[in-house]
């Protein structure tokens, strides 16, 4: 894993989101309580206190500042593991009950094992520069992966629809046609 300093201020947006200038950074494996009014009805939101949540963001977010980027979500956030000063801010919310862990948000297993939280998982070689999931994804071999998501809308989540046979996350379960290509757009 590679984290690449960053030369902005870090403001938190809640928290478990976080401004460096006009980029939109969503902190991976965590949901924090939503602000006031954003908690639409129907919409399962993380418990807790959204004040106390984005403050606890804001004071971790003070000093040097480094990046894993590893994908963009669906509001076009960036999706990362941010670190200041050594100390890994999904981590901190969490550990301060600032927010919860969310494994399906968790793709890599990093914040899970990391943080204490999970059992660590067989991690996937990945390019020091990540941009996207899918472009760090390895190319799919039968024998590359043990686990799935548990269906294809929270393969959608994380970007990594649609998947081949072998691949990371890939489930014969999600492949409705059996043609070896799980939530694909459509079905040939």
């Amino acid at each position: 894993m590679s984290f690449l300093a960053l030369a902005c201020t870090l403001i938190a947006v809640d928290g478990d989101t976080l401004r460096c200038g006009q980029e939109r950074i969503r902190l991976i494996g965590i949901d924090a309580p939503e602000l006031p009014g954003h908690c639409h009805e129907g919409r399962s939101c993380a418990p807790g206190d959204p004040v106390a949540s984005q403050a606890a963001l804001t004071a971790a977010s003070h000093g040097m500042a480094e990046i894993d980027r590893q994908g963009r979500d669906q509001y076009e956030r960036t999706l990362a593991r941010v670190r200041v000063n050594g100390v890994d801010l999904s981590c901190a919310q969490i550990a301060g009950g600032h927010a919860i862990y969310r494994a399906d948000w968790d793709l890599l297993g990093e914040i899970g094992s990391e943080c204490g939280i999970a059992k660590p998982v067989k991690r996937v070689a990945i390019a020091p520069h990540r941009t996207s999931l899918r472009a760090a994804r390895p190319n799919p071999t039968p024998t590359s992966s043990s686990w799935s998501y548990r269906n294809c809308s929270e393969a959608r989540r994380a970007g990594a629809a649609p998947l081949r046979r072998g691949q990371p996350g890939y489930g014969a379960h999600m492949d409705g046609d059996g043609d070896g290509i799980a939530c694909e757009p459509f079905r040939r």
